[in-house]
């Protein structure tokens, strides 16, 4: 198979993580059987207790049991070297605020697996610092450090260690989806810049895209997704608002300006709803589902989002998707929220009263075959690996309720599972398993997804958001500054969109005050100050170019695609 491979780190990396995905592999070594579930072959000496964090999305079917009680718990429970392991439910769409009020109140989890900024928590000294002792404790995971240089940048700041991580394929997650159809119906090319995107987005408001007499669709959703996948255009985003402009780290005030005229433009030209800033996210899904939206800017349709695709093919049989790059500007070119390469996925509480025993439930987590069983359960029971190396679904009605929820329990995991050269490195990239799907639907989706994977991978496609994970954590002063002052502006920002006779120029000169007068100057200086001292030790776009590799079609997927 033709590669097209950026450098030898992106060997290393798709050949070690793409795999790790979905691995099922029918020639591994089988693990000792305990129960109906796939013990790791290490010696389970039940030691000591463990309080772990766990997601809430609402997704566990009555039957399943509850977040700290399933199928999947008691494997954990029964496989896990533990005495105990303890699961400490948070709401998904809470998880900042709970997490806050647990720590305040003393009752936070021994291990933090989430996706949530960890730095406040760092600042606060909540975070125990993983030092050289502990992390020996910690070999499984410590293969993975030493492996990836990037992951080392990432987990690093001043010197410390307070957060673990993982590294994982290039993926899209926030990415822009249009109506096919809706572009060949009204004769129109796909956007390709600002003005193209906001003259299709009107053409899709005003010109009965979907025929039925009525004035009742809109252009483009903008909901808070969609504000942030905005903000990317221009080269910023969400909560930091840095770039490094003129070897200095500034905070991008002429980016915002520039972000909020185009946004207003969008909101006077009425080509969304007007009830956007009420809009959490389900609405602007609702509508577009409905077939009343014609551009989606959000991370609903990313690699595990099948489920609402399929609702909207449900609603709309004749409808087409497509996605496109975000129109450059004169800032650059980037992208949505893109997924993987290094990312940050825990933490140790500083206050647990075993950190040893919080070291080896990551070290068990990132153990290939506990990793390899959290992600894909028992080998053939939900997924099973096909002739060309691709691990597709075995019964997608069964996964619903017994599977599908579980994605949680493994978001600390190794990526390596070192299952051989002779598995292919693209196999596991979820494009080939939709396409090789008998469902027509989740194959079209297959090739949306696959063009969006083509999206990211550019070597250019880049994410301003990606490289400032390793901004410092901030003394609790500045931090309350840095807190205090991005609410301010934000809210600002936010109501300002909704201000026809305010102009982006008096806003954000009315934002820098409000910024100001939080002490944000004080933050700017000392971000700025460490990145002069450190910028060889941070992250960098080319850190995450070097982790992308162009989307490739397996023979069996290409023979379903339609994609010409």
């Amino acid at each position: 198979m033709k590669k097209k491979l950026r450098g030898v780190v992106a060997l290393s990396l798709v050949m070690a993580v793409s795999v790790g995905l979905t691995a099922c592999s029918t020639t591994k070594e089988e693990p000792k059987k305990s129960g109906n579930a796939t013990a790791t072959t290490a010696a389970n000496v039940k030691k000591g207790k463990v309080s772990v964090m766990v997601y809430d999305r609402g997704l566990i079917p009555a039957s399943e049991g509850t977040y700290d009680n399933n199928r999947w718990t008691k494997w954990i429970q029964e496989n896990a070297p533990f005495e105990e392991v303890k699961f400490i439910v948070v709401p998904r769409t809470e998880a900042p605020q709970k997490m806050n009020m647990l720590f305040a109140a003393g009752e936070g989890p021994d291990v933090v697996a989430n996706y949530e900024d960890m730095t406040p928590f760092i600042s606060k000294g909540q975070a125990l610092e993983i030092t050289d002792e502990l992390l020996a404790k910690m070999p499984n995971y410590k293969k993975t450090l030493d492996k990836y240089p990037a992951l080392q940048k990432l987990t690093t700041v001043n010197g410390k260690r307070y957060t673990v991580g993982t590294v994982s394929p290039v993926s899209p997650n926030h990415t822009a989806v249009i109506r096919a159809d809706w572009l060949e119906k009204l004769n129109l090319p796909m956007p390709k810049t600002p003005e193209d995107l906001l003259a299709v987005a009107k053409a899709f408001t005003e010109k009965d895209p979907d025929g039925n007499g009525k004035n009742d669709t809109y252009g483009l959703t903008l909901n808070a997704d969609s504000q942030r996948v905005l903000s990317h255009m221009f080269g910023f985003g969400n909560p930091e608002k840095y770039a490094v402009v003129d070897g200095k780290l500034t905070f991008v005030w002429d980016r915002i300006q520039d972000w909020l005229k185009f946004t207003k433009q969008i909101v006077d030209a009425k080509v969304v709803d007007p009830d956007f800033l009420l809009d959490k996210g389900d609405k602007a899904l609702t509508d577009f589902t409905n077939g009343k939206i014609g551009i989606f800017l959000t991370g609903k349709f990313s690699q595990l989002n099948s489920p609402t695709f399929a609702n909207f093919k449900k609603a709309n049989p004749t409808a087409k998707l497509d996605t496109f790059d975000l129109p450059a500007t004169k800032y650059g070119t980037f992208e949505g929220y893109i997924n993987g390469g290094p990312s940050v996925v825990g933490f140790i509480n500083a206050a647990t009263k075993d950190p040893d025993a919080a070291a080896r439930y990551i070290n068990w987590l990132n153990d290939p075959k506990v990793s390899d069983y959290l992600v894909n359960g028992p080998d053939g029971v939900y997924k099973k690996r096909d002739a060309e190396g691709t691990v597709v679904v075995v019964d997608p009605a069964k996964n619903k309720i017994e599977y599908d929820y579980a994605t949680d329990y493994s978001i600390i995991r190794t990526f390596d599972f070192n299952l051989g050269s002779a598995v292919s490195p693209l196999a596991n990239e979820y494009y080939n398993s939709y396409l090789k799907s008998s469902d027509p639907v989740l194959q079209e989706f297959g090739d949306l997804y696959y063009k969006m994977a083509q999206v990211v991978n550019k070597p250019d496609a880049i994410d301003p958001r990606k490289w400032q994970q390793t901004l410092p954590a901030l003394a609790s002063d500045t931090l309350l500054k840095k807190t205090n002052g991005t609410k301010a502006v934000d809210d600002y920002l936010l109501k300002a969109l909704a201000q026809p006779n305010l102009t982006a120029e008096k806003a954000v000169a009315d934002a820098k005050e409000l910024w100001k007068k939080a002490g944000g100057e004080d933050v700017d200086a000392f971000y700025n100050d460490y990145y002069q001292k450190n910028k060889d030790k941070m992250l960098s776009p080319e850190d995450f170019k070097q982790l992308k590799m162009a989307p490739e079609l397996l023979p069996s997927a290409k023979k379903n695609s339609k994609i010409k």
